[in-house]
């Protein structure tokens, strides 16, 4: 981790401090608090969508072989490092 200068310190308490009081704003306000829930969970949804995508792509055991000019063998990783 990267060690913060005093400027950045500051400016990490200050936007902290605005974002406290944007939370009180949309806590406090019944409708903004009803519309940032249910975008949340839009959100989520989208996310679990994504992930469950991303867990499909890394768990494939690996792609298609290329085929040689001839069509008669795969090429593997092997194979192909050697050409």
């Amino acid at each position: 981790m990267v060690a913060l200068t005093a400027q950045d310190k500051r400016w990490q308490r200050e936007d902290d401090a605005r974002t406290l009081v944007r939370a009180e704003e949309i806590k406090s306000s019944p409708v903004r608090m009803r519309a940032a829930v249910k975008e949340a969970k839009v959100i989520a949804k989208r996310t679990e969508k994504e992930a469950i995508a991303m867990k499909t792509v890394a768990n494939k055991s690996g792609s298609k072989p290329i085929m040689r000019s001839n069509n008669q063998t795969p090429l593997t990783r092997a194979t192909k490092k050697r050409k």
